[in-house]
């Protein structure tokens, strides 16, 4: 990542600008939010789209090549100024970007369900769960599928092969609360 874009993110974050963020990554989703937080490994997001704000998501620092950042005139801003909440919240506690373990480790402390992306290897896949162990160099993750139901098993997940994690959403959030908590 370029000193440039680090700064055009620092700016972002400081100004509260709807930002969209454009990755190296084939096939991956732009991004639009609120930059929260930027560190050379992980940059945290405030996820935006159909005008909410919908969780959070941690990128690689490192896969973002394009920041476009919007000026207070923007729908959304318009919007969230008027509607609230203004700025946009960050996580409920402290998550930790310093490397992709620490921040596994406090995304699943404080929200029930995380989301892995591997998009280097499938930019279209989602895999959904709780972490249950936090290995040196793997994550496992007890994924629950879209009914609502949880694996048997835990999958692994090497932590070089994740490139985004996102939680707090509408979607895991409903689809935790049907789950209920990871069986024992």
């Amino acid at each position: 990542m370029s000193d440039e874009i680090r700064r055009q993110l620092t700016a972002a974050a400081e100004k509260h600008q709807f930002t969209r963020i454009v990755r190296a990554l084939p096939d991956s989703d732009e991004i639009e939010g609120f930059v929260i937080s930027v560190t050379p490994s992980w940059t945290l997001v405030t996820e935006c789209n159909s005008l909410m704000l919908n969780g959070f998501v941690a990128l690689r620092t490192r896969d973002i090549v394009k920041v476009r950042r919007r000026g207070s005139g923007d729908l959304m801003v318009r919007w969230l100024r008027r509607h609230g909440p203004w700025p946009p919240p960050g996580p409920s506690g402290a998550i930790s970007q310093a490397d992709i373990r620490s921040l596994m480790e406090s995304a699943g402390t404080q929200y029930h369900l995380i989301s892995v992306l591997q998009e280097d290897l499938d930019p279209d896949v989602v895999y959904i769960g709780a972490p249950v162990r936090l290995g040196k160099n793997r994550l496992r993750l007890l994924e629950v599928n879209p009914r609502a139901r949880w694996a048997n098993a835990p999958s692994s997940f090497r932590y070089d092969d994740i490139t985004r994690v996102d939680f707090g959403d509408r979607y895991s959030t409903i689809l935790g609360s049907l789950a209920g908590p990871p069986p024992q």
